[in-house]
């Protein structure tokens, strides 16, 4: 498609009718009404044709089981089925399994395998995945933190496979380490993991050793929005211009924002505009516009809904 062509697409936004439904037993700040600020605040937003919308159903098995061992996808959805014996591969308070948490992770998945098609059938220009539960603290045989199947992680191996990429970049930019998707993709010389993110925080991992294709920047509690986009200005565009990736898939948490609690960072919605403008425009310069965008962290809900409506009006500008 000429380049006139495919500038002039809309965003997709990438979501799934199971977004409203709890997925862990016991209430916690990762909750269905994260989805619902986001999209309450989208209401005022006026965004009109330029944005599409695309309900999806679970991921393919082939694609999950890419970034997944078989017998813990298979561990998880038995546990959400009440089996007692895979139950207890999830007790901890911030990984329990209920009914839907299976059904709610397979969708979130799809939601991103879906996208990652959309932009390379050029019927989007670029995508934003409206997904919960998240994703990047979920390694290959392991649920942590809210998370239950590695969302980016799945994207960037299903595009490695579908459209036989050489160079796929996963950016991170939660308050958290996306360990998860730093181990399943470790060892993968066509795949970029840079993330940026508060330390020592959750997961509480030491930093080093680090896997050759990683580049983590960790940031010390109270460092605000100049901090953070000093990393992306200074650390990731460089890296983003050596790498030339032909896809970037962005882990995008807004829990290092000033009014959460859950981190000490000190972020606006004006850090996360300009982060979403040095991004968006580094996917135009070096993967022509292809770059999906998938929910991670943000649990304050009115900075939830004001961060990604900021995040969306970036991936929306039009391509000069």
């Amino acid at each position: 498609m000429p380049s006139s062509e495919w500038k002039s697409l809309p965003t997709g936004y990438f979501t799934h009718q199971l977004v409203s439904l709890p997925n862990m037993l016991e209430e916690a700040p990762e909750s269905p009404e994260r989805i619902e600020a986001i999209e309450n605040r989208l209401m005022l937003g006026g965004f009109g044709d330029r944005m599409r919308r695309v309900d999806c159903g679970p991921a393919p098995m082939e694609a999950v089981l890419l970034a997944h061992d078989a017998d813990y996808v298979d561990a998880l959805e038995k546990a959400s089925l009440g089996d007692e014996a895979a139950l207890r591969r999830f007790q901890e308070p911030d990984t329990q399994v209920g009914s839907d948490t299976f059904d709610c992770a397979m969708a979130s998945a799809g939601a991103v395998v879906r996208a990652v098609d959309a932009v390379f059938a050029r019927t989007v220009k670029n995508a934003f995945c409206a997904v919960r539960p998240p994703g990047h603290h979920a390694s290959r045989n392991r649920a942590s933190g809210f998370c239950y199947l590695n969302n980016a992680a799945i994207g960037a191996l299903w595009a490695e496979k579908r459209y036989k990429l050489e160079r796929i970049m996963v950016l991170d930019f939660d308050a958290h380490h996306g360990d998860g998707t730093e181990e399943i993709l470790a060892g993968r010389p066509n795949m970029r993991f840079l993330s940026v993110f508060q330390w020592p925080l959750f997961p509480h991992r030491r930093m080093d050793p680090q896997p050759a294709n990683a580049i983590l920047s960790p940031l010390p509690a109270g460092a605000g929005g100049a901090e953070l986009r000093e990393v992306v200005e200074k650390v990731w565009l460089s890296e983003i211009e050596r790498f030339r990736p032909q896809l970037m898939i962005l882990s995008a948490g807004f829990d290092a924002h000033a009014e959460e609690r859950i981190a000490q960072l000190k972020a606006a919605e004006i850090d996360y505009a300009c982060i979403t403008r040095l991004l968006v425009e580094a996917s135009w310069k070096y993967c022509e516009g292809r770059l999906v965008s998938v929910l991670e962290g943000g649990y304050e809900l009115r900075s939830l809904g004001r961060s990604v409506f900021t995040h969306l009006q970036g991936l929306l500008r039009t391509p000069l």
